[in-house]
C-alpha cells in the first residue's frame, strides 16, 4: 500500500511542483512583514488544494502567528477561515475551528467588514451541517451571510450561499428549487469569473442533474469543472469528479468503470487524508465489488471505509449510512441474518432522526429488515417493513416525474372573443344598473307597491345575468372545442399537403444537375435546398405545435417534454426542462392556456434573445400554478418590457387565467418570466 500511495504522490505533485516551488523561494526571500504573511497563506492553500493538508495547515498557523506579531487583522482573519475550511473536510478538532471562527468574527466586527463577517457565519453554517443537533441553526447562519453579502454586493459570495442553500434543498428532495438557485449561483459567480467559487458550483450542479438522471448534462458540467481543476492545480476537485463520474458509470451498469473511477478518487484521497471523503469512497469501492458479486472484496473494504470512519468521527454523533448499508447487503448474500438486522435497525434508527429524514437510505434498511425477517421465517415483522419499504420508496424523487412537466394553451383568436363577451356582460350590466336607478327613483313615490316592484325587478335582472353568464360559458366551451378542430384541421392541412410540397420542391432542387451551373448559380441553388430545408421544418414544427397529441391524451407535462425534445433538435439554442414531482392536471382550459405562454415565450427567446441555453420550469401547490422561462440572452429593453406588443399579448393571457405575470430582465443575468396561476384541485 506505501509503494502505491507513494507512487500517486509522484504523479500529483509533479503537476504542482512550480506554484510551490516558486512560492518557496519567494518566502525565503521575504522579510518579515505583511507580504509574508499573505505568501504563508498562499503556501497553506496551495498544499491544501495539491492534497497535502498537513503543510496547508503549518502554513496558515503560521501566517496567522506573524499576521498577530504585525496586527495585520485581515491577513490573520483570511488564514484562520482557510484552517476553518481545511479542518471542515476532517471534523477531529472543532473547538480550534470554533475559536478561529470566533476570533475572526471579532476582526470583522472591529474593522469593520461585513463581507468579512458573513464569511464567518457561511463556514460555521458548513461546519453545523454534519452535526443533527445543529442543523436547524444552518439556514439561520446562511440567511445572515446573504443579507450581509447582499448588502456589500459581494456577488462571489452570494453565489456561493446559494450554491449551499442548494444542496441543502437537493437533501429535501426539492430539485427544481435547487437548481434554480445554482444556476442563479453559477451566474453571479461567471460574472465575476471567480475561478475558487465556480469549482464547487459547477461540479455540485453536475450532481444535480447526475441525481435526476440527465447524465448527458451531468457530464458536461463535470468536464467544465476539469478545466478548472486543471487551472488551479486542484486535486480535491479532480477527486469529487471522479466519485460522480463513478456513481454515472455504476448507475448505467458499468460497474467495473465505475470501480476504476472510485479507485483513482481514493488514491487522491490517501495523499490528503480527507476524513470526509477517503471513508465514502472505501465505501463506494466496497459497493461497487458487491455490484461485480466479489462478496469477499467488498466486505474488506466496507471494513475498512467503516473502521477510518470510527476512528476519525465520533461514533454516537454521526454515522455512515454507506457502510452500513454496505454491510446489510454482504450480510444478506452470507445469510448472516442477525447481523443484517443489528446494521439495519442502527441505521434505521439515525435515518429516520436526520433533519430532513433521509428517506432513501430508510427504504433500503426497510428492504433488507424485510428480507431477513423473511429468511428467519417471522413473516409478521417481514410484512411491516416490506409496507414501510414501499411507503418510503414511493416518496423518493421520480425521474421520469420530474420529466413530465406539463402547461396548456388556447389560441389568440379564443381569447380576444372571451374579452369581446366579458365587455358585453359589462355593457348590459351597466345598462340594467342604470334602468334599476330610473325605475327606484319613479317608484319611490309609490311606497309600498314601488319597494315590490323594484324587488321584483332586481330578482328578474339577476336571473337574466346568471343566463347570460351561463350562455356565455356555453360559447366559450363552444369556441374552444371548435378551435381545437379547426387547429387539428390546420395542422393536418400543413402535415399533409403544404409539407408535402414543400419536400416536392426539394427533392426536385436537390435532383437539378448543378454541376452544369457556373459558381454564382450553384452558390443560389444550395441557398434554394437551404432555404427549403429550413421551410419544411418549420411548417412540420408548427403543425405539430398547434395542438399537440400529447396535450390531449398525456397532458400538459409530456405536451411540453415533447416541444423541449423537439426544439433541442430544431434549434442552436439548448433548452432544459425541471419541474417538481407529483403534479396533478388542472383544468383542460388552464392547460391549452399555459402552453400557448409557453410558446410564445420560447418563440421570443428565439427571436430575440440571442441565448444559448433556456430554463422552463413548472411547479405546483395546492392553490398555484408556476410557470418560469428564463435564459441567458442579452435581455429586454426597458420599454419593450411594459409596452411592447409581445408583452401585452402575454398579460391578456394571464389576466385570463386571473393570474399573475412578472418580468426580470437586465443584460447582464437574461430574462427570466414568471407565471402565477390560481387552481383549485
Amino acid at each position: 500500500m506505501k509503494k502505491c500511495l507513494f507512487c500517486f504522490c509522484c504523479l500529483c505533485f509533479s503537476a504542482h511542483a512550480q506554484k510551490t516551488d516558486s512560492l518557496l523561494r519567494v518566502l525565503a526571500k521575504t522579510a518579515a512583514d505583511t507580504h509574508k504573511v499573505n505568501v504563508l497563506y498562499d503556501l497553506g492553500r496551495a498544499f491544501w488544494l495539491q492534497g497535502n493538508d498537513s503543510l496547508g495547515k503549518m502554513y496558515c498557523n503560521q501566517s496567522v502567528l506573524l499576521a498577530q506579531k504585525l496586527h495585520h487583522l485581515r491577513g490573520e482573519a483570511k488564514a484562520r477561515l482557510q484552517l476553518v475550511r481545511i479542518e471542515n473536510e476532517y471534523l477531529t478538532d472543532l473547538n480550534t475551528a470554533y475559536a478561529h471562527l470566533d476570533a475572526t468574527l471579532k476582526i470583522a466586527k472591529s474593522l469593520p467588514d461585513k463581507s468579512l463577517e458573513g464569511q464567518v457565519y457561511f463556514r460555521r453554517a458548513q461546519l453545523y451541517e454534519s452535526f443533527f443537533e445543529k442543523q436547524p441553526q444552518v439556514n439561520q447562519l446562511l440567511n445572515q451571510a446573504l443579507r450581509l453579502f447582499i448588502e456589500t454586493n459581494d456577488k462571489v459570495w452570494q453565489g456561493t450561499v446559494y450554491a449551499e442553500m442548494a444542496i441543502l434543498l437537493i437533501s429535501d428532495g426539492k430539485y427544481a428549487a435547487a437548481i434554480d438557485l445554482m444556476l442563479k449561483a453559477r451566474r453571479l459567480q461567471e460574472e465575476t469569473n471567480d475561478l475558487m467559487a465556480l469549482r464547487s458550483t459547477i461540479p455540485n450542479l453536475g450532481s444535480f442533474y447526475r441525481e435526476m438522471g440527465r447524465y448527458e448534462n451531468a457530464l458536461a458540467c463535470f468536464k467544465e469543472a476539469e478545466v478548472i481543476a486543471q487551472k488551479l492545480n486542484d486535486e480535491r476537485l479532480r477527486a469529487y469528479i471522479f466519485s460522480q463520474r463513478a456513481e454515472i458509470f455504476e448507475n448505467q451498469g458499468k460497474y467495473k468503470e465505475a470501480l476504476d473511477s472510485y479507485q483513482r478518487a481514493a488514491k487522491i484521497h490517501e495523499v490528503s487524508q480527507a476524513t470526509q471523503w477517503l471513508p465514502r469512497a472505501y465505501g463506494r469501492i466496497g459497493g461497487a465489488y458487491f455490484k461485480l458479486k466479489e462478496y469477499e472484496k467488498a466486505l474488506k473494504y466496507t471494513r475498512a471505509a467503516d473502521s477510518l470512519y470510527k476512528s476519525q468521527i465520533d461514533s454516537n454523533e454521526s454515522l455512515d449510512h454507506l457502510s452500513q448499508i454496505n454491510f446489510g447487503k454482504i450480510y444478506l448474500v452470507f445469510k448472516q441474518y442477525q447481523k443484517v438486522i443489528s446494521y439495519a435497525q442502527t441505521g434505521l434508527e439515525w435515518a429516520a432522526g436526520s433533519e430532513p429524514p433521509l428517506r432513501k437510505e430508510m427504504a433500503e434498511y426497510h428492504r433488507q429488515l424485510a428480507q431477513a425477517y423473511e429468511s428467519l421465517g417471522q413473516s409478521q415483522k417481514a410484512l411491516f417493513h416490506f409496507k414501510n419499504y414501499k411507503a418510503e420508496s414511493d416518496s423518493i424523487l421520480n425521474n421520469e416525474a420530474l420529466q413530465k412537466i406539463t402547461v396548456s394553451s388556447m389560441t389568440y383568436e379564443f381569447e380576444k372573443q372571451q374579452q369581446a363577451n366579458k365587455l358585453r356582460i359589462q355593457t348590459l350590466e351597466n345598462t340594467q344598473l342604470t334602468q334599476t336607478r330610473n325605475i327606484l327613483i319613479g317608484l319611490s313615490l309609490l311606497g309600498v307597491l314601488g319597494f315590490v316592484f323594484v324587488l321584483w325587478s332586481n330578482r328578474r335582472l339577476k336571473t337574466k345575468n346568471e343566463e347570460l353568464k351561463t350562455k356565455n360559458r356555453e360559447i366559450e366551451e363552444a369556441l374552444f372545442k371548435g378551435q381545437k378542430i379547426e387547429r387539428k384541421r390546420v395542422a393536418s392541412e400543413l402535415h399533409d399537403n403544404l409539407n408535402t410540397k414543400l419536400a416536392a420542391v426539394r427533392w426536385h432542387l436537390e435532383a437539378m444537375q448543378a454541376e452544369d451551373f457556373n459558381p454564382f448559380n450553384q452558390k443560389i441553388h444550395s441557398r434554394l435546398i437551404d432555404m427549403a430545408n429550413d421551410v419544411y421544418a418549420d411548417v412540420r414544427l408548427i403543425s405539430h405545435n398547434m395542438l399537440p397529441a400529447e396535450l390531449e391524451t398525456h397532458g400538459l407535462v409530456s405536451a411540453l417534454q415533447k416541444l423541449v425534445e423537439k426544439l433541442n433538435v430544431n434549434t442552436k439554442t439548448e433548452f432544459h426542462f425541471v419541474a417538481d414531482a407529483g403534479q396533478t392536471r388542472p383544468p383542460s382550459q388552464v392547460e391549452h392556456e399555459l402552453y400557448n405562454i409557453a410558446l410564445e415565450l420560447v418563440n421570443n427567446v428565439l427571436k430575440h434573445a440571442q441565448a444559448t441555453e433556456v430554463w422552463i420550469s413548472l411547479s405546483q401547490t395546492e392553490t398555484q400554478l408556476s410557470l418560469t422561462v428564463s435564459d441567458n440572452g442579452v435581455g429586454m429593453p426597458t420599454e419593450s418590457q411594459s409596452d411592447g406588443m409581445g408583452m401585452q399579448n402575454l398579460q391578456n393571457r394571464v389576466d385570463v387565467l386571473a393570474g399573475k405575470l412578472t418580468l426580470d430582465s437586465s443584460p447582464e443575468t437574461g430574462t427570466k418570466v414568471s407565471v402565477e396561476i390560481p387552481i383549485l384541485l
